[in-house]
């Protein structure tokens, strides 16, 4: 089995984000400001880029002025070093962007 696959508990993946990420129920969860809706369809594209090299993807709410995402590994039911190394991914595209 892929290591990165293996569930992790809630503490360590807490403990391995930066802000805005968070647990809660279970999943890695963020909400980001992205000032409209042009700006949150280019965080998201960039988003899914990185997904798609992980193989691993985030559940997606888009909206005018934000993007929130929640990340579980659904394939074991808990979060795992995946959801972690996606979050953090994600927070290198958000930065990148100049988003909070």
């Amino acid at each position: 089995m892929d290591m990165s696959a293996l569930p992790i508990s809630e503490r360590e993946a807490a403990s391995s984000v930066a802000e805005p990420w968070q647990v809660a129920d279970g999943m890695l969860v963020a909400d980001y400001a992205t000032s409209n809706m042009v700006r949150g369809g280019e965080f998201v594209a960039r988003i899914i880029d990185a997904a798609e090299d992980l193989n691993h993807h985030p559940d997606i709410d888009i909206r005018y002025s934000s993007v929130y995402l929640a990340l579980m590994t659904h394939s074991v039911g808990a979060l795992t070093e995946l959801d972690v190394d996606l979050a953090n991914a994600i927070g290198k595209i958000a930065a990148e962007l100049g988003l909070t």
